[in-house]
């Protein structure tokens, strides 16, 4: 029977000072920082060892982009996306992050090999990139900051990909191009040149940040598939903190929206 506020004030209050009970539906997924951490480590590896000048030529990047747009950018952004329902707003935030980068770098490279762009060496001047990487580092190194909750293996990986992504951005700001055409010193046209050597070390920073998303990825393979205190897993050791440790199996939530109204509140520890 509806209320009436003009005949039932008091039963209006009442009705509306009531806490509704309310129950959370939660859907076991597997984590989606697998995919996410496995589809950055792939992008950046290839990338960062072509920076690197470990192999490849000018032309290389419209090879194997497509495959970095396609694993590194799609398959992590939907992984991120995943997020949201994981309740996990790391792989949320860094993970549609660093996918939309590497799908938005994969779309300049189709461009490239169509001749619709001219190419752009990445070892000089490139102040466009710049600003993506300003975004890209703040909230690298955010997530950096909160991964030292976790553990050691992705703090390092989040922490290496804050610091290459840092080089990186000062590089790309910094306007190195050679005064004259027989001077390379100054910039990153000869493998001497200060952008050149620069951009070398954030590759390095890039790899070591991959090798550690590649470990965390095999952890999370292998306890799925031998359990949390097999022989084997013992051998994949990322040094979980003590919160981690002692955080219980299943998190009834932190008020997130969805739950409760507007934006979330913490519980009292």
């Amino acid at each position: 029977m509806a209320l009436h506020a003009a005949s039932s004030p008091k039963k209006v209050d009442q009705t509306l000072q009531q806490t509704p009970g309310i129950q959370i539906f939660l859907q076991p997924i597997a984590p989606p920082a697998a995919l996410g951490l496995a589809g950055f480590a792939g992008s950046t590896w290839i990338t960062s060892s072509y920076i690197a000048n470990w192999w490849g030529n000018p032309e290389s990047p419209t090879i194997f982009f497509p495959f970095v747009g396609l694993f590194g950018g799609l398959a992590q952004f939907i992984a991120g996306l995943y997020g949201f329902k994981a309740r996990d707003t790391l792989v949320t935030v860094i993970n549609t992050m660093w996918g939309s980068f590497w799908i938005s770098i994969g779309v300049l490279y189709a461009f490239v090999a169509a001749g619709a762009l001219e190419p752009h060496e990445v070892h000089t001047h490139f102040p466009e990139l710049a600003s993506w990487f300003v975004i890209l580092c703040v909230f690298t190194w955010s997530g950096a900051l909160a991964a030292t909750a976790r553990d050691i293996v992705l703090s390092v990986c989040l922490f290496s990909l804050a610091i290459g992504s840092t080089i990186a951005c000062c590089m790309f700001a910094y306007n190195g191009r050679p005064i004259t055409t027989a001077d390379t010193s100054a910039s990153g046209d000869s493998l001497t040149g200060g952008v050149t050597m620069g951009m070398k070390a954030a590759s390095y920073f890039w790899m070591l940040s991959a090798l550690c998303a590649w470990w965390r990825v095999t952890v999370y393979l292998v306890e799925e598939a031998y359990g949390p205190d097999h022989t084997i897993t013992k051998f994949f050791p990322i040094g979980r903190t003590p919160m981690e440790r002692r955080a219980p199996l299943v998190i009834p939530g932190l008020g997130e929206p969805g739950v409760k109204r507007g934006v979330p509140k913490p519980l009292p520890v």
